[in-house]
């Protein structure tokens, strides 16, 4: 369970809804490739190891590389590593992939401050 979904246990209502968009925005992507971008992302924070890429094409690598940059750097993206993307994913999978990024960023930040803690939860 993640620090979010752990911080909202205390509201069921709000913890389905929050569940329910995250299996919705995962369900949108390869789940291989979901589950790259997550561990790409806690990776950035020191929460786990890099992912393998050593097997991956250019389009996964552009994904994961853009996933790294989304949570210090995501005002210096430029629109060409967007265009890689979108090239890979199309425009309906490039939204769940930032969706998706941007929530596994909260998702780390949530579990490094103590959210659930902080939460009560």
């Amino acid at each position: 369970m993640s620090a979010v979904c752990a911080a909202l246990a205390a509201d069921p209502v709000l913890a389905r809804h929050y569940a329910d968009f995250r299996g919705k925005t995962e369900a949108a992507l390869d789940p291989a490739l979901a589950a790259l971008v997550r561990e790409a992302v806690a990776a950035v924070h020191g929460m786990g190891a890099a992912p393998d890429e050593s097997g991956l094409d250019a389009g996964p690598r552009a994904v994961l590389a853009y996933a790294r940059r989304m949570p210090f750097e995501h005002t210096a993206i430029g629109d060409a590593e967007a265009a890689a993307v979108v090239a890979h994913l199309g425009e309906p999978g490039f939204v769940a992939f930032s969706v998706l990024a941007a929530l596994a960023d909260a998702e780390c930040r949530a579990a490094l401050v103590g959210l659930p803690e902080l939460a009560g939860g």
